[in-house]
């Protein structure tokens, strides 16, 4: 596993590369996760085979990072991702992306369909229907980060494992540091972003072969919401799989598990798809 940074217009984003196969994987994270919620799974993609991608976005990891709520946006993300693959030269991508992340992966496939190769939009933030914020959330939000109880626990982090700690322990314990590192604008101006989300009744525009991944326990998010995005793509190129037992973060949960589902999904649908 590599660590770089890249220039997408005027942020400078880490990045986590590994393998230097034919094929290229790009990996977005969501709300207050960063780029190593991906590395398990990314690690077990067969590197001969996939060039994968993991990108930090901007406040998460030690990416570029602003006191301005208006840069943590779907859109601002999605511009960023953007840049990011005209600076490293990207085409015929597999473009992946988890919770607020799968909002961000929708909006760039909307705008930039050409540069992909297949969709995947594992257990995404809800796209249209989500509940009105509550007056005061955002000082509530504000509150709580200045006693460091600010919500931060949607990416599956666990808490900082022990010295006798596995690999996997050792992951989530670099996960949970990057997690405790996002900075309030971010917790504020990506909520905000959510809440006003009305890109589903444009899934309909979406032409490559699209993979939509659930837990059937993600409370998160919610099934009704994820399956309403599967709904509101085109039949002839959507793909739908359910995780029994699973909630929100299955590359955490189910690393093994979900390599060998891209795997096939990239190996064997993508390739089988007859793109209109």
């Amino acid at each position: 596993m590599q660590s770089d940074f890249l220039q997408a217009g005027s942020v400078r984003l880490q990045y986590f590369e590994h393998g230097s196969g034919p094929e290229t994987v790009v990996l977005v994270h969501g709300y207050t996760a960063s780029a190593r919620i991906w590395r398990a799974m990314q690690e077990r993609l067969d590197p001969t085979r996939f060039r994968v991608l993991a990108i930090n976005n901007r406040g998460a990891g030690d990416s570029d990072r602003s006191t301005d709520e208006a840069d943590y946006t779907v859109e601002a993300f999605a511009r960023d991702l953007s840049g990011a693959v005209t600076t490293l030269g990207l085409r015929d991508v597999h473009l992946v992306g988890h919770s607020m992340g799968g909002a961000t992966v929708s909006r760039f496939a909307l705008d930039h369909q050409a540069l992909l190769r297949s969709l995947t939009l594992l257990d995404p933030a809800p796209l249209a229907s989500r509940p009105a914020l509550t007056p005061g959330w955002d000082d509530e939000i504000r509150a709580q980060f200045r006693t460091g109880e600010a919500p931060r626990s949607t990416s599956g982090a666990a808490a900082p494992a022990t010295r006798h700690e596995t690999l996997a322990e050792h992951y989530r314990r670099e996960l949970a540091e990057d997690v405790a590192r996002t900075p309030l604008e971010r917790l504020i101006g990506s909520r905000r972003s959510m809440a006003s989300l009305d890109l589903r009744s444009r899934l309909g525009e979406i032409r490559v072969p699209t993979l939509v991944i659930s837990g059937d326990l993600d409370t998160t998010v919610g099934v009704p919401h994820i399956l309403a995005e599967y709904l509101a793509l085109p039949e002839a190129n959507r793909f739908l799989h359910v995780y029994h037992r699973v909630g929100h973060s299955p590359n955490i949960d189910l690393p093994g598990e979900m390599a060998v589902l891209l795997t096939e999904f990239f190996s064997v649908t993508v390739p089988g798809f007859a793109r209109p």
